[in-house]
């Protein structure tokens, strides 16, 4: 990165790119399942985000604009082109900034959006389903009081059938993760808000959310609906949690081969 901060990632298969962008504290690990389905006819690149797994982790500087620019510049290192961007969770909110910034000769031409937090994560006027701020509160104390109780926690409700001890597996790799970055970087969720920005995507997008998913309400796939996006698509997936990648990664592969063949453009579409 510019700032001399050195990204971990993975590059797997050929074909078209996906560039995928996990959610809070979560390693390329939780993505595994889904490349093994997409690999074959895809270029699947997953990296460990700036503080997560192993990649550096800086002292301080850990927002959700930072690793926006990590994404652009990660693409731009490596020479992507045409990239389908994958983003989960807090990711999702980092995709959607990347892809409302990118310039008209930006390298993403589609966005998947896996549970994103966005148009934010805690509840205001206007985004009904984001989590109660008290709740969010309560959340935010348990990572810097006790962040390896707040990852077991975690890997007991992220995903809808998914095996207890893959779940545990998975968490425990977030645990690389020191908890002052963790704590900074969740706490910038408490201000997000992205409404403002989805006029922004020039791309196509297609988002998608679990139906027990208890982090990210799949209402909002109706509030997306209801704001008739240009060239934006809302869909529910029935037998997944947050962890949809994991829950349903044979779905989530079929649905991102339908998307990307159904737009095959190559550049955003600047009015």
């Amino acid at each position: 990165m510019r700032d001399g901060v050195r990204l971990v990632y993975s590059d797997t298969g050929s074909g078209p790119t996906l560039l995928f962008h996990q959610g809070f504290s979560l390693t390329r690990v939780v993505w595994d399942q889904l490349v093994d389905e997409l690999a074959p006819t895809f270029r699947c690149i997953t990296f460990d985000p700036r503080g997560h797994g192993a990649s550096d982790a800086p002292a301080t500087g850990y927002t959700v604009d930072r690793l926006a620019e990590d994404l652009g510049e990660l693409a731009s290192a490596l020479d992507l082109q045409s990239v389908t961007l994958v983003g989960h969770s807090l990711g999702g909110a980092a995709a959607v900034i990347a892809a409302a910034d990118q310039g008209v000769d930006g390298r993403f031409c589609r966005l998947v959006l896996l549970a994103p937090a966005v148009p934010g994560f805690v509840q205001r006027q206007g985004q009904p389903y984001g989590i109660p701020p008290a709740a969010f509160t309560e959340f935010h104390r348990s990572i810097s009081d006790d962040f390896v109780g707040n990852a077991e926690r975690s890997a007991d409700i992220f995903f809808h059938q998914t095996d207890p001890e893959q779940a545990r597996q998975i968490f425990r790799a977030t645990l690389a993760m020191r908890p002052e970055v963790a704590a900074e970087l969740f706490g910038t969720l408490q201000s997000l808000d992205l409404a403002d920005r989805l006029d922004d995507i020039a791309i196509p997008t297609l988002a998608l959310w679990g139906e027990h998913d208890t982090l990210s309400d799949p209402r909002w796939a109706d509030w997306y609906r209801d704001r008739r996006l240009a060239d934006f698509q809302a869909e529910t997936l029935p037998n997944s949690g947050h962890g949809s990648m994991v829950d349903e990664p044979a779905a989530i592969a079929t649905r991102i081969r339908e998307f990307t063949d159904r737009n095959p453009g190559t550049a955003p579409h600047h009015t």
